[in-house]
C-alpha cells in the first residue's frame, strides 16, 4: 500500500490536486486516525483544522495536536471502523521527516524539482565544476532532503547514495558502504570514480535528451480559449475567441447548416428531431449547449462524441481560412480550453476541447 495517495479539493471553479497520508490527532482524550492532506497551493488539511501550511502543521506536532505514534495505551479510533488502546506504537518516521515529504509533494504538484531533483541537478554541476563553492550547494542540499530519502537520491540500488557521500567527506575519513556493516575508506581515486559517476550521468542525460526530443521539443507554451462569446452590436471578435466552440461560424453536417460548432455537436447528440431543430434555431452557442443539455441522448453518444467533435471542426476551419489562419497561428502551443460544464473537455480535466484543436492545427500545418 502507498504511503500516500491522491487528493484534490475545489477553489471557487478551479481543481486544486493534493497528496494525502494518514496521521493521528489528538481530540478530546482520544487519538483519532485521520488524512492528512497537502495540496499544490501550499494548503495542509486534516480533520476540523480548516487549513493552515507546512509550518502549521510543524506546530500542531510540536503542541501534540498531532502524532504519528499515540503514546502507550491510549485510546485510538478509526473513524467508521474500529477503536481500541494501543499497547505498543512505534513509527519509524519523525514529523520533520514527514514535513520533508509533504514539502516535496508541494514541489511536485507544481512540477517543480523536488530536494532530490535540486540536489541532483547540484551534483552535476559540481561534477562538471569541481570547485568548493559548488561542493558546498551539494552539502546543502543533500542535507535539505528528507534523511530517510536519501538513500533512494539516486535512484541506483547498486550505490544508494554512496558516491554523494564520498564527495562530502573528508580525504581519509571512514564512511558506511551500501552493504550493512561495511565500509569505504574515502581516498582520492574513491573521489573520482564518485565525480565520473555523475560525469557519465550527465551524459547519459544528455543523450538521452537529444534523442526525447529528436522529433521537435517534449513540451510547448500554453495558451487558453475562454469560454463564451457574446458579440454585442458593436463587437468585432477576433483573435483567440474564433477557436470557441460557440463562436458564431457556420458548419455543415449531413447537409445541414448550423450557426457554430456548438450548435452542431449538441444537435448531433439526440435522435429526436424535435429536440435537433430546437437546439439549432438558438440564437447563440450557450443556449444551444443548455438547450441539448436536457435533450434525450443518443445511445452510443460517449463513444462517438469525440469523432463528432472532431469533424466538425474540421469542418469549421476547412469552411472559414481566417478563423484557420488565427489555429495556425498558434504554432505548437498547448491550447487548455477553459469552459464550464464536463471535466472532460475542461482545461482543467481531460481538455479533449483543447487537444482536438491541436490535432486539427497539426492537421491543417501537415497540408
Amino acid at each position: 500500500m502507498p504511503d500516500s495517495t491522491p487528493t484534490s479539493r475545489r477553489v471557487g471553479d478551479h481543481t486544486v490536486p493534493g497528496i494525502q497520508r494518514l496521521v493521528f490527532v489528538h481530540d478530546e482524550g482520544r487519538y483519532i486516525l485521520t488524512p492528512l492532506a497537502v495540496f499544490a497551493d501550499g494548503t495542509v488539511i486534516w480533520w476540523f483544522n480548516g487549513g493552515t501550511d507546512l509550518d502549521g502543521l510543524r506546530a500542531a506536532f510540536a503542541d501534540g495536536t498531532l502524532t504519528l505514534a499515540p503514546p502507550d495505551d491510549s485510546p485510538v479510533l478509526v473513524a467508521g471502523t474500529a477503536t481500541g488502546w494501543v499497547t505498543a506504537f512505534e513509527s519509524w518516521l519523525t514529523p520533520e521527516q514527514v514535513i520533508g515529504d509533504l514539502a516535496d509533494e508541494v514541489d511536485r504538484l507544481n512540477d517543480r524539482p523536488d530536494s532530490s531533483r535540486r540536489c541532483w541537478n547540484a551534483l552535476l554541476t559540481y561534477a562538471a565544476d569541481p570547485i568548493a563553492a559548488n561542493l558546498e550547494i551539494v552539502r546543502e542540499r543533500y542535507h535539505a532532503v528528507p534523511e530517510h530519502r536519501r538513500r533512494f537520491l539516486l535512484g541506483d540500488m547498486d550505490q544508494n547514495d554512496v558516491p554523494v557521500r564520498t564527495l562530502l567527506a573528508e580525504q581519509g575519513e571512514t564512511i558506511p558502504a551500501r552493504d550493512a556493516g561495511q565500509t569505504i575508506t574515502v581516498t582520492p581515486e574513491a573521489r573520482e570514480r564518485a565525480l565520473d559517476y555523475f560525469r557519465r550521468s550527465s551524459r547519459a542525460i544528455d543523450d538521452s535528451g537529444t534523442r526525447a526530443t529528436a522529433d521537435g521539443p517534449e513540451t510547448a507554451a500554453e495558451i487558453r480559449v475562454g469560454r463564451f462569446v457574446h458579440p454585442g452590436p458593436d463587437s468585432d471578435p477576433s483573435g483567440l475567441v474564433m477557436l470557441q466552440n460557440d463562436y458564431p461560424a457556420t458548419v455543415v453536417h449531413a447537409g445541414r447548416e448550423y450557426r457554430s460548432v456548438e450548435h452542431a455537436y449538441w444537435a448531433l447528440s439526440t435522435d429526436d428531431p424535435e429536440w435537433r431543430d430546437r437546439i439549432a434555431g438558438a440564437l447563440h452557442g450557450y443556449q444551444a449547449e443548455a438547450i441539448g443539455q436536457d435533450a434525450p441522448r443518443r445511445d452510443n453518444w460517449p463513444a462517438i462524441r469525440l469523432a463528432v467533435a472532431a469533424a466538425l471542426l474540421r469542418d469549421k476551419f476547412d469552411r472559414h481560412p481566417a478563423i484557420a489562419a488565427t489555429l495556425l497561428g498558434t504554432g505548437d502551443a498547448r491550447i487548455r480550453h477553459d469552459r464550464t460544464g464536463s471535466r472532460f473537455w475542461r482545461g482543467d480535466g481531460a481538455n479533449w476541447s483543447g487537444r482536438l484543436l491541436e490535432l486539427v492545427r497539426s492537421e491543417l500545418a501537415a497540408r
